[in-house]
C-alpha cells in the first residue's frame, strides 16, 4: 500500500504543477482543481511517510498539515462554482466551508501553545503505532473526528452543488465537446461522493471501535481495503485530466456577435462562456494585429497553437462568439485587408494574382470566389463601384 501512496503523490505534484504553470483560458476553476490536488498531494505524501515509518526523520511534517486538509471541500466547491458559473464572487455563505479548516487551526495552535511534552507525546504516539495516531486528542477534537467532519463538510456540500451542477449538464448535452465535459464533471461528483461516504464509514468504525466493513460485508481486512480504495480513487480522479485535457477549458458559450460592423447584430439570448473570454478576444485581436491570417498556411490547428488553447475549443469559441466558422472568419480577415489594399491603389502597379497572394489565397480563383461570397461583388465589381463612386 506503500507504494500506492508514494505513486498518488508524485503524481499528484505533477498534475498540480500542471494546473499552476500551464496556461488555460479557463483559468479560475482550473486553479481551484490544482488546489485540490495539491492538497491530496500533501495528504498522501504525509500518509506514507507515517505509514513507511519515516516520521521520525520527517518529524517536521506532522500536525500542521491538518490546518490544509481540513480545506479540501473548499477547493471542490469552489472548483463547481467557478465552472457553471463562468465566474468567481465571493459570497458570505461560503464561510461556512471553512468550519472545519477553523476548527482545525484551533486545535493545531492549541497544541503549539501548549508545553513542548504534549506535541512530543502525540509525535512518538504516531511514530510507534500509526493506526492508532487518530485517537490523539489535541483540544476540541480528536484527529478521528477532524477527519469524519471534514469528510461529512465534503459529502453535504457536495450535495448542495448537486442541483446546480443537474441544470449545467442538462444545458448543451447534445453537443459532442459538452458530453466529454458532462461526463467528467459527473464522474468527478460521483468519485468524491464515494470517498467522502467511504472515509465517514471507515472513520465511524475507527472511532467506534466496530468493523461496519467486516459486519455488513464480511471483509476481514476492510480497513487496508477501504484505504487502498480511496487512494485509487484519488488516482482515478487525477488520470482523467491528463488524457481528455479538454476538459479544462470548460465549456463555450457566448453571445453571438458578428464581426463584420455593418452586419446585423444578433442579440438572442445572453449565454455565458465557459473559457476566459476577454483574454480570448485579447488575443485574437493580438495575432489580428499580426497579420497571421495573411500567411497561405494559415489554419485553425496553427492559430491555437498561438493562444495556447485545443483547435476545437478555438473553432467552438469563434462559432459561438462571432457566428461563423473558422473559414469565414479568417477570410473576413482577408477580405478587410483585400478591400484597404484595393482602396489604396495597390491594383494599380500590381495584377489581381498578386493581390490574392498579397492575402494569403493560392490562386486568383479561390480569391474571388472568397471575396464574392462575403462582399457579395467580384473583385472587378468592387473596383468599379470604387470608381463610380470617385
Amino acid at each position: 500500500m506503500n507504494s500506492i501512496l508514494l505513486i498518488t503523490s508524485l503524481f499528484g505534484i505533477v498534475l498540480t504543477s500542471l494546473f499552476f504553470f500551464k496556461k488555460f483560458t479557463n483559468t479560475k476553476a482550473t486553479l481551484f482543481l490544482g488546489c485540490f490536488y495539491f492538497i491530496i498531494s500533501i495528504y498522501t505524501l504525509q500518509t506514507y511517510v507515517v505509514e513507511a515509518g519515516h516520521l521520525n526523520q520527517f518529524s517536521w511534517f506532522f500536525l500542521w498539515p491538518l490546518i490544509l486538509y481540513n480545506l479540501i471541500i473548499v477547493p471542490i466547491y469552489f472548483y463547481f462554482e467557478a465552472l457553471i458559473e463562468d465566474k468567481f464572487l465571493w459570497k458570505k455563505e461560503y464561510l461556512l466551508l471553512f468550519v472545519p479548516f477553523l476548527l482545525g487551526v484551533v486545535d493545531v495552535g492549541a497544541v503549539y501553545a501548549a508545553p513542548s511534552k504534549v506535541y512530543e507525546d502525540i509525535l512518538q504516539g504516531a511514530i510507534t503505532d500509526t493506526e492508532n495516531r487518530f485517537k490523539a486528542h489535541y483540544w476540541l477534537l480528536t484527529l478521528y473526528q477532524h477527519y469524519l467532519l471534514r469528510h461529512i463538510w465534503q459529502c453535504v456540500f457536495l450535495l448542495v452543488i448537486l442541483p446546480k451542477l443537474w441544470a449545467f449538464l442538462n444545458e448543451g448535452a447534445t453537443d459532442q465537446l459538452k458530453m466529454t465535459l458532462n461526463k467528467w464533471l459527473m464522474f468527478f461528483w460521483l468519485m468524491l461522493m464515494v470517498m467522502s461516504l467511504m472515509a465517514i464509514a471507515h472513520a465511524v468504525e475507527k472511532w467506534i471501535d466496530f468493523s461496519i466493513f467486516n459486519h455488513f460485508f464480511g471483509l476481514e481486512n476492510g480497513s487496508v481495503i477501504v484505504t487502498v480504495l480511496l487512494y485509487l480513487i484519488l488516482f482515478a480522479i487525477g488520470v482523467v485530466p491528463i488524457y481528455f485535457p479538454m476538459i479544462l477549458y470548460g465549456y463555450p458559450r457566448s453571445r453571438k456577435i458578428p464581426l463584420i460592423k455593418d452586419e446585423t447584430t444578433d442579440v438572442g439570448a445572453d449565454l455565458k462562456f465557459g473559457l476566459d473570454e476577454t483574454e480570448i478576444k485579447e488575443k485574437l485581436e493580438l495575432l489580428a494585429q499580426r497579420k497571421l491570417y495573411l500567411k497561405q498556411d494559415f489554419t485553425v490547428t496553427k492559430f491555437a497553437r498561438e493562444l495556447e488553447m485545443p483547435a476545437h475549443h478555438l473553432s467552438y469559441f469563434i462559432h459561438q462568439y462571432y457566428g461563423i466558422s473558422f473559414t469565414t472568419y479568417k477570410n473576413n480577415l482577408r477580405m478587410e485587408h483585400a478591400k484597404y489594399l484595393i482602396d489604396n491603389g495597390f491594383l494599380e502597379n500590381n495584377t489581381m494574382e498578386a493581390l490574392a497572394e498579397e492575402c494569403g489565397f493560392a490562386n486568383r480563383s479561390s480569391f474571388s470566389k472568397a471575396f464574392k461570397n462575403l462582399k457579395n461583388l467580384s473583385p472587378s465589381e468592387y473596383i468599379l463601384k470604387i470608381q463610380e463612386n470617385c
